[in-house]
C-alpha cells in the first residue's frame, strides 16, 4: 500500500496531496496551472530535503513546472496511456467557481468544462479508483442561473464515468467530523473501474461507509479528540501582543509562536518550539477606520457572522464578516481572509490562520504573493487564495486511511465485504482484528 500510485489533477498548493502521502500513497505527478500554487506545492512536495517528499518515479516526459490540463492531456495522450495498470488512483479538485452558491453559478462558466478534460485523462490512464472534490453546488442544478444547463453537473459526471467503465457514488461530507477545526462542507465523488478484475466486490459506497465506521479509529491514531475542534484550541498558541517584523514581508508585522496547549495544535506544530516565527503568519496593516471597526466588533458584537444591517451602518463594502468564535470550528474558510475577524486581536486572520484552520501543518511552507485583488483574483492564486481552494489535509488523510484499509480488507479472502453497507457499530472491531492479522 506504501506504492499506492496517485495523480493529482487541479493540485493547488497539495492539500489533496498532502493528505494521501500522510495516509501511505505515492505521488507519481501533479498538474497545476498556477504558478504561485505549482511554487508552494513544488517547494513543500517536490524539492530534495522537503517536509514532505511524496515522489517516487515523476515520469520524464512530466516536466516540473506549472501545466494547463487541457494543453497538457492534448499534447501528452499518448504517453499517459503508456501509465495503464500503473496508478491506482486519479484524484483532485477542478475549479468551484461556476458551480459555488457563494458566486454568481454561471452555467455557461469556461471553468466548469475542466471537469472534462480531468474525465479525458481518467479515460487514458484508466486508473483502478477516480477521487473528485468540489462544492455542493456541483450538486444542484443550474434553475433560473445563467448558462443552458438545467441539470446538476455531478450527474453528468457519473454518467461519463460509466461509459468509460467506472461506478461512481457522490457524499456530502463535513471537514469537522474528522479532526478540521472548520464546519466546511464539500462533495466527493470516488469511482471504481468495473473493468478492473482487482475490484470485483467493491462498490463506491463502500469507502464512505468505511470512512464513517472508521472515523474514530482514525481520530485516535492522530491522537485527537472525537468531538468538533475549536477555533480557539486551533489558534490560540498563534496570538501575542508582542510584535516582530515578518521575515518574507518587512512592511508588515506579525508574532511569534507561544505554547501549544490543545492537541490540535501540537500535532500541527510537531517540532517547532516556542519563540519562533511561524511561516505566513504577516498581520494586515489595517487603517485608522479599520482597525476602530475591528474594535467596535470586539466590543458590541457577538460571535458569529455579523448582520448585514450592521454591516450597511459601518459603510463595509463586504457583506460578509465572521467574528470567530473560539469555542466553536470556524465556519468554511474561503479565498478572503478579510471575512474572518479574530476572536482575540482586532485584524483580520493570517494566512498561517487560515492553513491551521484548513488543516495545513506548520511546516508546509506557502509561496507566492500573500493576497491578490481586483481582476487579478480570476487569474493568480495568492497564498490566501491557495489556503481557501484546498482540500484539508487531515480529511484527505481520512480518505486515504479509509482506502487504505478497506483495499487491504478486500484482499483478505476471509472478510467478505458483500455486507459493508450494512455495518453495525459491534463490526467494527471484527474488522479491525482483520486488519491487524
Amino acid at each position: 500500500m506504501s506504492q499506492f500510485k496517485t495523480i493529482d489533477l487541479f493540485a493547488g498548493c497539495g492539500g489533496l496531496t498532502l493528505g494521501l502521502h500522510n495516509a501511505g500513497f505515492s505521488l507519481l505527478f501533479a498538474i497545476e496551472k498556477d504558478p504561485m500554487a505549482f511554487e508552494t506545492l513544488a517547494y513543500n512536495l517536490l524539492r530534495k530535503g522537503g517536509s514532505f517528499p511524496t515522489i517516487n518515479s515523476w515520469p520524464s516526459w512530466v516536466t516540473k513546472t506549472p501545466h494547463d490540463i487541457v494543453k497538457f492531456v492534448d499534447e501528452q495522450e499518448a504517453n499517459l496511456k503508456t501509465l495503464r495498470g500503473s496508478v491506482d488512483l486519479v484524484c483532485g479538485g477542478p475549479p468551484c467557481q461556476g458551480f459555488s452558491v457563494g458566486g454568481l453559478r454561471d452555467g455557461a462558466d469556461t471553468r466548469n468544462a475542466l471537469s472534462e478534460h480531468y474525465l479525458k485523462l481518467v479515460a487514458l490512464v484508466r486508473p483502478r479508483f477516480v477521487l473528485l472534490e468540489n462544492v455542493e453546488g456541483m450538486t444542484r442544478a443550474f434553475v433560473s442561473k445563467p448558462g443552458s444547463n438545467s441539470k446538476n453537473y455531478v450527474d453528468f459526471l457519473k454518467s461519463e464515468l460509466l461509459s468509460a467503465g467506472y461506478v461512481s457514488e457522490h457524499r456530502i461530507l463535513d471537514a469537522s467530523k474528522y479532526g478540521v477545526p472548520q464546519k466546511r462542507k464539500r462533495m466527493f465523488l470516488f469511482a471504481v473501474n468495473i473493468e478492473d478484475p482487482d475490484n470485483d466486490g467493491l462498490s463506491p459506497s463502500m469507502l464512505f461507509t468505511a470512512l464513517e465506521k472508521w472515523r474514530s479509529d482514525f481520530l485516535k491514531s492522530k491522537k485527537l479528540p472525537l468531538r468538533e475542534i475549536t477555533a480557539g484550541e486551533a489558534l490560540s498558541d498563534l496570538i501575542s501582543p508582542e510584535r516582530t517584523v515578518c521575515p518574507d514581508a518587512p512592511k508588515f508585522m506579525c508574532c511569534k509562536y507561544g505554547k501549544a496547549v490543545s492537541r490540535f495544535a501540537v500535532l500541527m506544530r510537531k517540532s517547532i518550539r516556542n519563540g519562533q516565527i511561524p511561516d505566513s503568519h504577516r498581520f494586515s496593516n489595517h487603517t485608522k477606520p479599520v482597525l476602530a471597526f475591528y474594535k467596535l466588533v470586539h466590543a458590541s458584537m457577538p460571535y458569529g457572522r455579523l448582520p448585514r444591517a450592521f454591516l450597511r451602518e459601518q459603510g463595509t463594502k463586504k457583506d460578509k464578516k465572521v467574528f470567530l468564535d473560539p469555542t466553536k470550528p470556524c465556519s468554511t474558510i474561503t479565498t478572503h481572509p478579510d471575512e474572518f475577524i479574530h476572536f482575540a486581536e482586532p485584524r483580520i486572520i493570517s494566512v498561517r490562520e487560515m492553513a491551521r484552520l484548513q488543516s495545513f501543518p506548520d511546516t508546509f511552507h506557502f509561496k507566492g504573493r500573500y493576497t491578490i485583488n481586483g481582476d487579478r483574483r480570476r487569474f493568480d492564486v495568492a497564498r490566501c487564495s491557495q489556503v481557501g481552494n484546498a482540500v484539508p489535509p487531515i480529511l484527505a488523510e481520512a480518505l486515504g486511511y479509509s482506502l487504505k484499509r478497506l483495499v487491504k480488507l478486500h484482499k483478505s479472502s476471509k472478510t467478505p465485504l458483500s455486507q459493508l453497507d450494512e455495518w453495525k457499530s459491534n463490526d467494527v472491531d471484527q474488522l479491525n482484528l482483520a486488519l491487524n492479522k
